[in-house]
């Protein structure tokens, strides 16, 4: 085999692999909220999910899950069911798990902890920034921010993954 066959066979692997949209199933393998209240904590799930999504670090997987525990708390002032999802998802979460809710589920299977190269940087971007389109577009009566159907999540969560999210002025306050 000559050295430019060998070059050819392995030049994929120097790239990156490619980020898959986002996509969401809410609390995974958890209710999203209470029988009276079936959406409660959909939002805290939601914005772990970008999280997730994004994948690198452990310590950044760390923060994701820990926002979620606070986020739940917040929601629903239940500290066992906050500390409940947060032991759920450091177990189910790991990225050794071949599901489509582990720990950098945007990414290819075993891309595991790793810093985001400046190239997966790039891509997260871009891809966040047609999510934040999406979600601008999808500005609900009432403050919310439609982001499935018949699903919603609040302006103060969709900033948490969007800062510059432009909402209407008369829906500010």
């Amino acid at each position: 085999m000559s050295l430019l066959a060998v070059a050819a066979a392995f030049s994929g692997c120097a790239s990156s692999s490619e980020l898959s949209d986002f996509a969401t199933d809410g609390c995974s393998l958890f209710p999203d909220g209470t029988w009276r209240n079936r959406d409660r904590w959909f939002g805290c799930c939601y914005v772990h999910d970008v999280r997730y999504w994004e994948g690198g670090t452990q310590e950044a997987r760390k923060r994701a899950d820990s926002a979620l525990r606070a986020c739940v708390l917040e929601a629903t002032g239940d500290e066992v069911l906050a500390n409940l999802m947060y032991d759920g998802v450091r177990v189910g979460g790991h990225p050794v798990f071949p599901t489509p809710y582990r720990w950098g589920f945007g990414w290819p299977y075993e891309r595991g902890y790793a810093p985001l190269t400046s190239e997966e940087q790039e891509q997260v971007a871009r891809k966040k920034r047609q999510l934040c389109a999406r979600l601008e577009a999808s500005f609900a009566i009432g403050g919310t921010i439609r982001v499935a159907r018949n699903k919603e999540i609040s302006v103060k969560l969709a900033k948490q993954i969007c800062p510059d999210l432009l909402i209407p002025s008369s829906e500010t306050h």
